[in-house]
């Protein structure tokens, strides 16, 4: 009875869209439907899956219409709202997989993991009595998360324990922040670095608090406002954050659609205007990111380095569905300050999705769509041979080797050749085949790496994020062309205005 009912909402939802203005065709094609479902029905050797074939069949109706329309079941609805809304329930750790082993890599203080003594390191083999190999990251992040107080149980091994550690651990609140981090430069100390995952409902408090913070305790009189990697997300965020940099009544962002058109103004002074801004973009910066860029860019208020961005420039509306499902609909386009349109072509479905084709996008400007760096620069932090170690969890499992072994540690712990040596043996150990290009043309990645992850779990993520930033050539030249900025006095922001600001 429920798969039927299912059915039914969302099947005529669905079939609704197929429909032209004639009620004998809408009736034509339901009847088309329900006659193939009863065929699978019949036919096929199992009962097919209701709630599977209803999904799938949306989604398909959807990708007909254009890359962004999408259906969201309720794990994705429940995701997306999370993110907005800046917090979730869980047990709060940050996980990653190594060949298959779902590792801890960090957890958050006083959260229900960190209050029963999960550790770094501890590899997570099943969640609800399910084994975490072959389970894709997402899958294993929704069975992480649930309703509020509710329990999870966990079978977890430790390095140095001979039987696994069973968990059984109540859910809490934890909060998702927009800002992943926030300091100064460890070398230049006068510049400010924030990025910013995601734009939700509490991106703007959390920029204004950290840019504050930054300008006042740490006296940072320049800012890397890092958005790559950053999707999107609520329209009013970012716009908010373009008002920070910009004087009342600028044009943020326009919209344009069959039947919405809408101009986004800046809509307050007095904050961060002309405060010396370098902005970070690459290929997966889109939509959210790509108005405060483009917004900041054409106004002159920022610096953009990195590669052209992926061109996102459609509007969706959310539209909600019976059992907590939603359909995000297209309904205009995002247009910049200088009136050009943000979203690219998008007629070759699979083409557009591969993010890592070489088509001509990164380097032709007569092409629509996304944010021309003023800057372009190589994002080449990690070759392939490097990637790979990390992907297999070698600079983690080496670091935590290392710090077993009670090698003493200090924020300005550096990697000499005997720990490199030491690297290179444990390789070997790992039976992982490698050749002496590798030290010889990426030693100072490889020593980097190390560094980073044993200053990540000896001190704080942050501490690691600082190795990040002294050799990451993006923000190296975003650091060089800020200083460049500071020396020809470009701060022209009221320093008194800044200071009491809230």
């Amino acid at each position: 009875m429920k798969k039927a009912i299912l059915l039914a909402l969302i099947l005529g939802f669905a079939i609704f869209f197929l429909t032209s203005d004639s009620d004998a065709h809408w009736q034509h094609q339901l009847d088309k439907y329900r006659q193939i479902y009863k065929l699978l029905k019949e036919n096929c050797p199992e009962t097919p899956d209701t709630r599977k074939i209803v999904f799938a069949s949306i989604h398909g109706l959807l990708k007909t219409l254009d890359p962004h329309s999408y259906f969201l079941d309720p794990p994705m609805l429940r995701s997306m709202m999370e993110d907005q809304q800046g917090n979730y329930y869980g047990i709060g750790i940050r996980i990653t997989k190594y060949e298959d082993r779902l590792t801890i890599l960090s957890l958050i203080k006083d959260t229900p993991a960190f209050k029963h003594g999960l550790q770094p390191g501890d590899v997570i083999t099943e969640i609800e009595n399910q084994s975490t190999a072959g389970l894709p990251l997402d899958q294993i992040v929704r069975k992480l998360r649930g309703p509020k107080n509710s329990q999870v149980s966990l079978k977890v091994q430790r390095q140095g324990s001979s039987k696994p550690l069973l968990f059984r651990i109540k859910r809490a609140e934890i909060p998702l922040n927009s800002i992943s981090y926030s300091l100064s430069h460890p070398t230049s100390s006068e510049i400010g670095y924030i990025s910013i995952r995601t734009f939700g409902k509490t991106t703007a408090n959390e920029f204004s608090s950290n840019l504050n913070h930054l300008i006042r305790q740490q006296g940072v009189q320049g800012l890397i406002l890092d958005l790559r990697g950053n999707s999107g997300g609520l329209l009013q965020a970012a716009i908010k954050i373009s008002d920070f940099f910009l004087e009342k009544g600028k044009t943020v962002v326009s919209i344009r659609g069959r039947n919405r058109e809408q101009k986004f103004l800046a809509d307050k002074d007095s904050q961060f205007e002309g405060f010396p801004l370098v902005i970070l973009i690459n290929r997966q910066s889109a939509s959210a990111s790509e108005i405060v860029a483009s917004a900041l860019k054409d106004h002159h208020k920022a610096t953009i380095i990195g590669s052209r961005s992926w061109g996102k420039g459609l509007v969706e509306t959310v539209h909600p569905l019976p059992l907590n499902c939603a359909i995000a609909l297209t309904s205009a386009k995002y247009y910049t300050p200088e009136n050009k349109s943000l979203q690219r072509d998008y007629r070759e479905y699979d083409q557009y999705f591969s993010i890592l084709q070489d088509d001509g996008y990164d380097h032709n400007t007569s092409l629509q769509g996304g944010v021309f760096p003023d800057i372009q620069v190589k994002d080449d932090r990690y070759p392939p041979l490097i990637t790979e170690l990390i992907s297999k969890g070698i600079f983690f499992q080496f670091s935590r080797k290392l710090m077993a072994a009670g090698i003493p540690i200090s924020k300005n712990f550096s990697i000499d050749a005997t720990i490199t040596g030491k690297f290179k043996k444990f390789l070997k150990e790992k039976q992982i085949q490698f050749t002496p290009e590798l030290f010889k043309k990426h030693v100072e990645m490889i020593q980097y790496e190390i560094k980073r992850d044993i200053l990540t779990h000896q001190f704080s993520a942050l501490e690691g994020v600082k190795v990040f930033l002294e050799r990451d050539p993006v923000i190296r030249k975003a650091v060089g062309v800020l200083m460049k900025k500071l020396e020809k006095g470009a701060r022209t922001w009221r320093k008194q205005t800044i200071l009491s600001s809230k």
